[in-house]
């Protein structure tokens, strides 16, 4: 560990370099800019949309490709120019609509960096847009006959027992067709099946000329352990579960407690 020092920096926004308000702190937009001034490159991995993001990556100063959408999207945040995007597909947002309809669960979809939910002002969608600072589009019952290539769909649970449940139904019906993870213990988030952060992330090292042996990952959630696995050194936050510790290099403290600053302070 004492000879590596990363080119490119990848974090991820919600439990990482935010903390459970949502908020960036001080010391850690301090450390992230104090890198990007001593020549490294940082960029985001989030699950976030665009849109949503965009707010947090301009105020640390980040001039590089990101991504989003768990990987659906790498965008330049300067230029707004799309380097990889790859959808659902419309078919398939369609049958997910109408398994989440029978199944009676909440679902909203992504396109083209809009946001659409059946109403705006189920507590659900409420739930998401105070963590987002998006507001949806509300399209009522026509909402179950979208027919569009989302670029991500999110199930979204507020009691843990129907969470699970979602999450598990979820992987079952479309195992090996869609992409899943989980998120804020209450999120399924569902993209294609060859999108994940590890490959948006080897999407932006390639294009800036960075070895993946080069990368430093930080990262909570279940969306973020290809991501972890691929770089050359992987750090899993403090509040990360059990199995992205395990697969980490390395754990730090948790998101309330800088610990994404603790470990980019090391190589200031």
């Amino acid at each position: 560990m004492s000879t590596f020092v990363p080119r490119l920096i990848a974090v991820d926004l919600d439990g990482t370099i935010l903390n459970n308000s949502s908020e960036l702190s001080v010391r850690t937009k301090n450390a992230l800019r104090s890198a990007i001034s001593q020549g490294i490159t940082v960029v985001t991995a989030t699950g976030r949309m665009y849109p949503s993001a965009l707010p947090i990556i301009r105020e640390i100063g980040i001039t590089a490709p990101c991504i989003f959408y768990n990987g659906a999207i790498v965008r330049d945040p300067l230029s707004g120019e799309t380097i990889y995007e790859r959808g659902v597909g419309s078919e398939l947002t369609a049958e997910i609509l109408s398994f989440y309809r029978k199944e009676g669960w909440y679902i909203q979809v992504y396109c083209n960096d809009m946001l659409y939910v059946k109403d705006s002002c189920d507590p659900r969608s409420k739930f998401y847009e105070k963590i987002s600072k998006i507001r949806p589009v509300s399209v009522g019952e026509k909402f179950w006959d979208l027919y569009v290539d989302s670029t991500k769909l999110l199930g979204i649970a507020l009691e843990e027992e129907d969470f699970r449940l979602m999450e598990q139904r979820t992987v079952s019906r479309f195992d090996g067709r869609i992409y899943t993870a989980t998120s804020w213990g209450a999120f399924v988030e569902m993209t294609h099946p060859d999108v994940n952060k590890a490959k948006g992330l080897a999407v932006v090292a390639e294009k800036l000329g960075i070895d993946r042996s080069d990368v430093l990952a930080i990262g909570d959630g279940s969306n973020d352990k290809e991501m972890i696995a691929w770089a050359g050194y992987g750090v899993a936050m403090g509040n990360a579960p059990p199995d992205l510790r395990s697969a980490a290099d390395e754990t730090t403290f948790d998101n309330d407690s800088d610990g994404a600053a603790v470990i980019v302070e090391r190589y200031l």
